[in-house]
């Protein structure tokens, strides 16, 4: 950058130096400047000061000279001075600004924002500007570095400029928006030896585009679980960084190594900074530390770093807690922020010993890791939705432990190991559904709510006449189930326990029928003579083995009603286990195989039995029974036990008391079966079927949740387009108001002889009336508010839009609002009548405003209505509730799709 002395001579000239005498003092200091002299400079520039202590020049050399010399308080102090006499001078504020952040001076931001407001030096403008993204940037404020960047112009050649590119990629980047980030990095291109801040970016794009390959969060994914190839390229940018001592680059390659495993990585990386000389420092002996699996001794290490006032200690340990998902880290580092706040309570610590609290991230993170240790995991999952920040990652993780704790992996050949948390599963599961206006799935998971409670429930399937109910009336030792009955009447027969026998029919549009079980046969086929559909038949019978076991005895799948074919398949979804019946001399045709097939798609454990045994000879029964293994097998089909064959006619009558006709029938083992691996496995049926209705309900409102997250991410890149927009309109106004202001006042040359026109009879009034009058200055304002308003308004939006969109018309030659241009917003439109109106206010003879040329008024208007714009652009925008119900609709479903873990020997 110039010396301020070389601008200021030109500007001011030496006359008052010349008249005092100090033309010697003055050509001195330069000189000394020029030769490297600042201490000897200084004391000509001071010498100056004694006499003419007002000095422009003297100042400046003042300044220069102190700069030189690094006493950055004396340059405050001089371009303070400085900036007085010449506060239209950006290079002066721009110094100003940079020396009082070197001293941490509180005017420094104002001093940077005074040297962005000078349009004719752009170059220092532009600079002031880097530097203040650079200020917010660093707090953690990407929007309002955005900001600062919006209001660079864009280069006049053809070569993008990589200084706003870079800073561009560094706001995205802390957006997560990758798409951004990846567009301003093109410009950066690969960085030079020396780019280190450049370097920096592209390895936390690299990191990032990774993590969001890998399904994680762009911010806190944990590096372990990247690419290796990912992590080297990441790494070796970052030392080049570290090298170059760039800000932020020895925390990302701590963080690095402290979540490496790979011994290659963590000694390379140990030699540059044992170079560097920093082995010792806390952030590096934590990460070397838990690479090395000594996370205790990490801990230590960053606690005496903090011990010692050191910072960036805490942001080491905050960053490798994060990374490796640290809990005891955090505690530490809380435990130690509570200390020092308790201690400089009672005044026995110094404030740089001070350790910085835990962001509101990390303490909810904490929150919520206690309460789900305390089993309060709907607590929990409450905190963790507002972990938005560099925790996200690390939250859904917790995310999927809680709920992986609800729903504990599945084990053993029949259910489940342990019963899941139906409680909070389900309170989770109707939430859920609430919030996504799901109420046919609330009706659903209410319904689980109830089936918990209920026996376990076992489906007789099979085609028609393989003897389903003959074996359900053997089953249950007494003749319920009507058999013999037309597959035309045939419908679903739901077999529950109650203290007095009989039937109920539930008749499709009709009232229910209460019949006693001997009736219920004839009740059907009255029923289907007279054409009324019967939805389902509940048969109660106060039979003991059905508090335990409710029976469906479903219609056969090859019933010539298709209703009765759907109805048979909705037993599948409510029954925990399905006995399939065969008919031996015909069995496992391809149509049993199909339906089988489906069956064990969804989950349903299912027995098989070979019935009507008793046609077959014993040779040709075995036989039968290979075939029927060897075909499960090749269709991937399970059967709880391997097949067994029985012969339910036979069961029947030895059940009713035919002793020789139940030795003959094979029931003694089918009823051993039925026991031990149905009754006596009850709860683990049940609890299977539950978490496979569960698991539907919990995927489904997975997929309800990512398309309502999807639809509000791309309303909020949309309106954060739109506010990119507005930015660069108002930007552009602001730089471009002069000439544009020209062009505008040229374009209302139509609307303001419109309005001569409506003024002309004021003309007649004599000057003292037209001055004193209330009504005509209130006629003038709203006749000129109503012709010029709007126009105006039109033309700045025309302009604006032409400004954020470079291939748009601008506002001399562009298409009309009325023809598709852009319309002002409410807000602007406000702006600019209210500039109009004060100008009416203020003039002394308002009817003359419509002759003259309004070019002042128009660029007022101008900055009004970048002024609106900008407004516009700030609005909060709540961020949808969708992405944390996204989060924990699929945590839930994972823990549902979790494999079965096979049983321990």
């Amino acid at each position: 950058m110039a010396r301020l002395v070389e601008a200021l001579n030109r500007f001011f000239g030496r006359v008052e130096i010349l008249a005092l005498g100090l033309e010697n003092e003055r050509s001195a200091a330069e000189a000394a400047l020029a030769k490297g002299m600042p201490l000897e400079a200084r004391e000509h520039a001071r010498s100056i000061l004694s006499v003419l202590p007002d000095s422009a020049v003297g100042l400046a050399l003042w300044a220069d000279a102190a700069e030189d010399a690094w006493l950055d308080q004396e340059v405050v102090a001089s371009l303070t001075d400085l900036a007085k006499r010449v506060p239209w001078r950006a290079d002066v504020w721009l110094r100003l600004g940079r020396a009082g952040q070197r001293i941490g001076w509180d005017g420094a931001r104002d001093a940077l924002e005074r040297a962005t407001s000078a349009p004719e030096e752009r170059d220092a403008a532009r600079l002031a500007l880097l530097d203040l993204s650079d200020l917010d940037l660093a707090a953690g404020d990407p929007a309002r570095a955005q900001r600062w960047l919006d209001r660079i112009p864009a280069p006049l050649t053809t070569v993008p400029d990589r200084d706003v590119a870079l800073r561009r990629a560094e706001c995205a980047l802390a957006y997560g928006d990758l798409d951004g980030a990846r567009a301003a990095a093109e410009i950066l291109g690969e960085p030079t030896a020396i780019e280190g801040r450049a370097a920096l970016v592209l390895a936390r794009l690299a990191l990032a585009e990774a993590s969001a390959a890998a399904g994680f969060s762009a911010a806190g994914s944990s590096a372990a679980a990247l690419p290796p190839a990912v992590v080297g390229r990441a790494l070796d940018l970052g030392l080049r960084a570290l090298v170059l001592d760039v800000p932020g680059a020895a925390e990302l390659c701590a963080a690095l190594v402290a979540a490496s495993r790979d011994v290659l990585v963590v000694d390379r990386v140990r030699r540059v900074v044992r170079a560097a000389g920093a082995l010792d420092e806390p952030t590096w002996a934590a990460a070397f530390a838990f690479a090395e699996g000594r996370r205790d001794d990490a801990r230590q290490a960053l606690a005496r770093g903090l011990s010692a006032g050191d910072r960036a200690a805490a942001a080491a340990l905050l960053r490798m807690a994060v990374e490796t998902r640290d809990l005891g880290a955090l505690d530490a580092l809380a435990a130690r922020g509570k200390n020092d706040h308790d201690d400089r309570d009672d005044d026995k610590a110094p404030r740089g010993a001070a350790a910085p609290p835990l962001p509101p991230d990390l303490v909810r993170l904490r929150d919520a890791a206690a309460m789900a240790s305390a089993g309060q995991g709907s607590g929990a999952l409450d905190a963790l939705d507002a972990v938005t920040g560099e925790g996200a990652a690390w939250a859904d993780d917790m995310r999927r432990a809680i709920a992986q704790a609800w729903v504990p992996p599945a084990g053993g050949p029949a259910g489940a190991r342990a019963a899941a948390a139906w409680g909070d599963v389900l309170r989770e599961l109707a939430r859920t559904a609430k919030l996504l206006d799901r109420l046919d799935l609330l009706a659903a998971i209410e319904a689980l709510a109830v089936e918990r409670e209920r026996p376990l429930r076992a489906a007789v399937v099979g085609e028609f006449n393989a003897g389903k109910s003959t074996f359900l009336n053997a089953l249950l030792g007494e003749d319920v189930a009507p058999t013999g009955v037309l597959p035309t009447t045939a419908t679903l027969h739901w077999v529950a326990w109650a203290p007095d026998p009989f039937a109920r029919i539930v008749v499709r549009g009709g009232q229910d029928r209460v019949v006693p079980h001997a009736a219920l046969k004839d009740t059907l086929r009255a029923l289907a003579a007279a054409g009324d559909k019967v939805a389902r038949v509940f048969i109660y019978a106060p039979i003991e083995r059905l508090k335990r076991v409710e029976i469906l005895d479903t219609p056969g799948f090859n019933a010539p009603d298709p209703d009765h074919i759907a109805e048979a398949r909705r037993a599948f979804d409510e029954a925990h286990v399905a006995v399939w019946l065969l008919d031996a001399p015909q069995a496992m045709k391809e149509s049993e195989r199909r339906v089988l097939s489906e069956i064990s798609a969804l989950g349903v454990p299912v027995q098989i039995l070979a019935n009507k045994a008793d046609r077959l000879k014993p040779d040709a029964l075995e036989t039968v029974l290979a075939h029927v293994r060897d075909s499960l097998a090749a269709s991937a089909i399970a059967s709880l036990t391997p097949p067994i064959a029985f012969s339910a006619r036979l069961s029947l009558k030895g059940r009713l008391g035919d002793e020789e006709a139940l030795a003959a029938s094979g029931w003694a083992e089918v009823e051993a079966l039925f026991a031990e691996q149905i009754v006596d496995a009850s709860d683990a049926l049940r609890e299977r079927a539950l978490r496979r209705k569960a698991g539907r309900i919990a995927a489904e409102l997975a997929h309800t949740a990512s398309a309502r997250a999807a639809e509000d991410r791309e309303a909020g890149r949309r309106a954060r387009a739109e506010a990119d927009r507005l930015r660069a309109s108002a930007a552009y106004l602001r730089r471009e108001r002069r000439a544009l202001a020209a062009v505008i006042d040229k374009a209302l040359e139509p609307a303001r002889r419109e309005l001569a026109s409506d003024l002309r009879p004021i003309a007649a009034l004599p000057e003292e009336r037209k001055r004193a009058d209330a009504s005509v200055r209130a006629y003038v304002q709203e006749r000129l508010v109503a012709r010029l308003s709007w126009p105006l308004s039109a033309e700045i939006a025309r302009a604006a839009r032409a400004g954020a969109e470079p291939g748009a018309r601008g506002a001399s030659g562009a298409r009309g609002v009325e023809e598709g241009g852009a319309a002002p917003s409410p807000r602007a439109a406000a702006h600019v009548r209210a500039v109009l109106m004060g100008m009416v206010a203020v003039h002394d003879a308002p009817d003359e405003l419509a002759a003259r040329p309004i070019e002042g008024v128009v660029e007022a208007a101008i900055d009004a209505f970048a002024m609106a714009l900008s407004a516009e652009a700030e609005a909060p925008v709540p961020p949808p509730a969708s992405a944390a119900i996204e989060l924990r609709a699929q945590a839930l479903r994972a823990a549902f799709e979790a494999p079965v873990t096979p049983p321990s020997a």
